[in-house]
């Protein structure tokens, strides 16, 4: 399995509508509304990188995101 995390720049005043359309993507496990340079962190777990592509992709076509940038998780450590 692969996880990683998809970090989102969104359009103002679409943050709540896309967080509607996010949560139907399969494979998608936990949204994060954060501050910084991005607005919103997608946490997602696939089978291969071209699931991960996909979903990418659908996320891509969400009215309101401008701009994604996907870090694929090499190692999580447990604390």
């Amino acid at each position: 399995m692969i996880n990683a995390y998809i970090l989102t720049v969104m359009r103002p005043g679409y943050t709540d509508k896309a967080i509607k359309e996010m949560r139907k993507i399969e494979n998608v496990e936990k949204i994060s509304v954060v501050a910084g340079e991005y607005d919103i962190v997608i946490r997602v777990r696939v089978k291969s990188l071209g699931n991960l592509l996909k979903v990418t992709d659908k996320i891509q076509l969400i009215e309101g995101v401008k701009k994604t940038t996907t870090q694929v998780i090499e190692k999580e450590l447990a604390l």
